[in-house]
C-alpha cells in the first residue's frame, strides 16, 4: 500500500532499506490505524528525507512559520487531495543534526532515533496528533509496536 521515495541531502551514510523496512510493517502489520478514506487498493508514495539542521530550519520557518531547525516535519495529502497525481500520501523531512543531539541525550543510536521520527512522522501523515495527552500516549504506543517488530 506505502512505497517509499528516499532522499539523503546530507554527506552522511543512510540507507533507505530501514525505512522501507519499517513501512513494510506497516504495511504487514497495522491496518487498523489506517483513514478509514484511504483506499485500500491504491499504492501510495511517501518520502523521506534527510537533512541537516540548516535545511531544516528553512523548511520549518515555510511551513510552520518557526525559525530553528525541529527534529521531524511531516506534511500530510491524503486528506486535502492537493499533491499532483493524487498518489503521493506524504513528505517526511527529519533532521540528521537533531536526530543525532537527541539519540546522544537518549543514549541510543542515531539510527534509532531516526527510525523513530519515521514512524512518528508517518503516524502525521495518516492523520494522527498528539495536542492531548492521551493522544500523545496512543501515538508513542504505535510508535513502539511498529519499532518492536521491526
Amino acid at each position: 500500500m506505502f512505497h517509499l521515495e528516499f532522499y539523503n541531502e546530507t554527506k552522511e551514510s543512510i540507507s533507505g532499506k530501514i525505512f522501507e523496512d519499517l513501512l513494510n510493517t506497516i504495511n504487514d502489520n497495522f491496518k487498523q490505524i489506517f483513514p478509514k478514506m484511504l483506499n485500500k487498493n491504491k499504492q501510495y508514495f511517501i518520502s523521506c528525507t534527510i537533512v541537516n539542521d540548516k535545511l531544516m530550519e528553512k523548511i520549518n520557518k515555510q511551513y510552520r512559520g518557526k525559525d530553528q531547525p525541529t527534529d521531524v516535519i511531516s506534511l500530510g495529502y491524503l486528506e486535502k487531495g492537493s499533491f499532483p497525481g493524487n498518489d503521493m500520501a506524504g513528505e517526511i523531512f527529519i533532521s540528521f543534526d537533531t536526530a543525532n543531539r537527541q539519540a546522544n541525550n537518549l543514549n541510543h543510536s542515531t539510527l534509532t532515533e531516526i527510525a523513530f521520527l519515521f514512524i512518528h512522522g508517518i503516524l502525521h501523515i495518516l492523520g494522527y496528533e498528539h495536542k492531548e495527552e492521551k493522544d500523545f500516549k496512543l501515538m508513542m504506543d504505535l510508535t513502539n509496536q511498529i519499532l518492536s517488530l521491526k
